[in-house]
């Protein structure tokens, strides 16, 4: 029996999908973590980073994920903008999960 084409196009954004974000994941790991830790957590091995903890929910209670992303393309302080690395889309998935993991912070420290 042939493949539907239905779920075989599905299979295929679902793919390609997967790619996207295992893709994000390597940027944050390649040109985020040597500051912002492999977790995000502003720390390493060693001990603090430099970059800020961006499992900190309070500290981005109030962030916007738009507003987020334009940090990460622009850059602020002494971290530089990933605009030619990152589409503005990216850069919003990126911001989204970082909010997400902070929510996931919150969650874990109310518990």
């Amino acid at each position: 029996m042939a493949p539907r084409p239905l779920a075989l196009l599905l299979a295929l954004l679902s793919a390609s999908l997967s790619a996207e974000v295992r893709d994000l994941k390597a940027f944050f790991q390649q040109r985020c973590a040597s500051c912002h830790g492999p977790d995000g957590s502003g720390r390493g091995p060693g001990g603090a980073l430099g970059g800020s903890n961006l499992l900190d929910s309070r500290r981005l209670a109030g962030q916007e994920a738009a507003d987020l992303a334009g940090i990460i393309l622009q850059g602020r302080g002494a971290m530089p903008g990933f605009r030619r690395q990152l589409s503005q889309e990216e850069a919003l998935k990126l911001a989204k999960d970082i909010l997400r993991r902070a929510g996931k912070g919150r969650a874990a420290q109310a518990g």
